[in-house]
Formats: structure tokens, sequence, C-alpha cells
């Protein structure tokens, strides 16, 4: 029921990233051209990921949650480094493992998405992109309504 929910948040990934920093919204373009989800355990995501800067890119960890009522209900980890050549357009594959704590606070969230409800529903993003040799790491937390308008998303379709 909540497959597509999982793909979009996976995809926030591309979104927030891009407007995190200068250089990565100037220099980097990342779509995702395929999605994959093994029921509940984990995803593969393929990227297109056109790095036209001169430094090479690698991203060294990132998880997304889904939150509600204060409770976590989805966690979606990145499961390995992922790397871009500088200069270079790559198909890039990822794994991502995804943690349901409360199944049964899934289906809920799943049957509030179906009545297009969102109160109470929060997207938190923990990014950490190695440019250049230095680290950066990005946080971000917005309501899930405020995600789901940010990309034209509708809830009630998933």
């Amino acid at each position: 029921m909540l497959r597509p929910l999982h793909i979009a948040l996976l995809l926030a990934v591309v979104a927030v990233l891009g407007g995190c920093d200068r250089y990565l919204a100037r220099e980097v373009r990342i779509d995702a051209t395929h999605a994959k989800v093994y029921a509940t355990a984990g995803a593969d995501v393929t990227f297109r990921v056109i790095n036209r800067g001169d430094r090479p890119l690698r991203f060294d960890g990132a998880e997304l949650r889904l939150i509600y009522e204060g409770g976590e209900v989805l966690r979606a980890m990145l499961r390995d480094t992922v790397a871009a050549a500088p200069r270079r357009e790559s198909e890039v594959r990822t794994r991502w493992r995804l943690r349901i704590p409360d199944r049964a606070a899934l289906y809920a969230v799943g049957r509030k998405l179906q009545r297009a409800e969102t109160q109470g529903m929060t997207v938190a993003l923990a990014l950490r992109v190695c440019v250049d040799g230095r680290m950066k790491k990005y946080d971000r937390r917005m309501p899930l309504s405020d995600f789901l308008n940010t990309f034209g998303l509708r809830p009630e379709i998933y």
C-alpha cells in the first residue's frame, strides 16, 4: 500500500540535496530513473548523476524518516557509500534499507494518506556529502504536507 510513498521519500533525498549547497545546486543534477521496493526490507533506487563540476562527490550516508505524532513510522537508510566522478554523467545504483518500527502505525498512516490527511506527519532527512575531501552534513525536517506540495504529489494516491 505504501510502496509509492517509500519511493517518494527516497526521491526526496535528491530534491533536498539540490537545495542544500550552492555548488551542488549549480554543478550537479540528480534524477531518479528506476526504483524497486522489496516489500518492507529495502529498496534499490537508480539515479542518473550529472556532475558538471571538477570535484568528485561522495555520499557517505543518508537517512530519511517519516514521523507521525512524534513517533517514527518508517526509516530509509542508504546502505553503501555512493560516488560520482567529476565531469561525468553516470547511472548510480543505490541500495536502501527500510525499517518499520511499528507496522500498526504505518498501516494507520497509510489509511490517513488515502483520506488525504497529513496532520501530525513529518519528514526528516539527514545527509553526509563529501565534496573536495570536506564532509558536509545536512539536516532537514518538514511537515509531510509541505513535502508533498513541494514535489506536486497528492497524499490520497498512496
